[in-house]
């Protein structure tokens, strides 16, 4: 025969103040909690949405990242003669050859920190390759001249890159470009980048090479070809797909959210200790109660599983308000420096459905962990002795 949950309810409310405590330290554990996973699906979600299906990045040997890598113009020439590229409706090879460099540019926060934003020089047949790129304000940049279009992403977060603005780029910042466009990359990276005319960034920046060469293939099947030609004499550079670049930069990330769950999994064993000995001193001042309970019939097991009832009810109604503050920061644009690129990137906090059954099996199992043992406790108190103290 169990307890009702009224009598579980009733004894929490008695309690106000122990009970209360224990609610803001699970409260906060899976507030944390939630924000911290919101931190890495949103990057991941940004990352995932980043590159196009047969699209192959082309970096020297050894470069983790476009920004690390340097190509000569020989090298990309022979890139060019790569089996099974594929062809756009003019005939034209689906080859891109990129150069990125970077700039500092404040944030339009209070305190205008400074961000490492990427620039990339592209040609026109850059657009072909990367399909994801939709213009929503604006126009493209002509090729002779010192334009740019910029990220949405980007746009929203640093100054001077609305459309119209001017921006101070080049070695010596001393080359004004003019801002005629905006674009979209569904969430993507690239909607933290800033694209200008190939040449003209060249000799801004006076790089007389190349970062990167992009090329599409006709056919996944194509692949195993077109990166066995590229990886070994007389190219000896280094191709892999698009889509595991950007998952490899990806990778930082994980760590990260691996290196701070650490920290989440000491708050989370501080809440245990907390839920138990709230738990503790309810046994402590029931005793005589909990010996009437076992006189007029109650069973151990029904004790045992009142405590366990009760916790959960301060975890669960902790979870919910926990999560219900952690929806606030849900959409919250951020921006992220990898260790790989060397730039930022923009993305939104995430809080999926994942992260909402994580945080509430968390809640529970600390409520379960830490009234167990005090709840086994309970049920052994001596009958005949709680009532004689009493």
């Amino acid at each position: 025969m169990a307890l009702p949950l009224y009598y579980n309810w009733r004894n929490l409310t008695r309690r106000k103040t122990s009970s209360m405590l224990t609610f803001l330290v699970v409260m906060v554990v899976v507030l944390v909690l939630a924000i911290l996973l919101s931190f890495g699906a949103g990057i991941q979600e940004s990352l995932k949405n980043s590159g196009i299906e047969g699209n192959v990045i082309v970096l020297k040997p050894g470069a983790t990242a476009e920004s690390t890598s340097i190509i000569t113009n020989e090298e990309a020439a022979r890139v060019s003669q790569t089996p099974h590229l594929a062809k756009n409706d003019a005939g034209e090879s689906l080859l891109s050859t990129e150069l990125c460099v970077q700039t500092t540019i404040p944030r339009k926060t209070a305190d205008r920190n400074l961000a490492n934003v990427a620039i990339r020089g592209v040609d026109d047949i850059a657009f072909d390759l990367h399909s994801n790129i939709k213009l929503v304000e604006g126009r493209k940049f002509n090729q002779a001249t010192q334009e740019v279009i910029v990220g949405k992403s980007a746009s929203q977060r640093y100054e001077n890159l609305e459309l119209g603005d001017e921006i101070e780029l080049g070695l010596l910042g001393n080359r004004t470009f003019s801002v005629v466009g905006i674009f979209e990359d569904n969430g993507g990276a690239m909607e933290s980048e800033i694209w200008g005319p190939r040449t003209m960034i060249s000799d801004a920046y006076e790089r007389r090479f190349l970062s990167s060469v992009l090329l599409r293939i006709n056919s996944p099947e194509n692949f195993t070809g077109a990166k066995a030609y590229i990886d070994t004499p007389p190219v000896e550079l280094a191709a892999k797909s698009e889509k595991d670049y950007y998952a490899e930069v990806s990778k930082t990330t994980r760590d990260i959210v691996s290196l701070t769950s650490i920290l989440v999994a000491i708050m989370v064993i501080g809440a245990i200790f907390a839920v138990a000995n709230t738990m503790y001193a309810a046994v402590d001042g029931r005793k005589r109660e909990i010996a009437m309970l076992r006189t007029i019939g109650f069973s151990r097991a029904s004790i045992v599983l009142a405590f366990l009832i009760e916790s959960s009810l301060i975890c669960g109604l902790a979870c919910i308000c926990g999560l219900a503050l952690s929806l606030f920061a849900e959409g919250g644009k951020q921006d992220f420096m990898s260790d790989t690129t060397w730039t930022v990137f923009a993305y939104e906090l995430r809080i999926t459905p994942t992260i909402l059954l994580i945080a509430l099996v968390a809640s529970l199992t600390v409520g379960v962990a830490g009234a167990l043992a005090p709840a086994i406790k309970a049920s052994r108190t001596k009958i005949i002795e709680a009532l004689r103290k009493a």
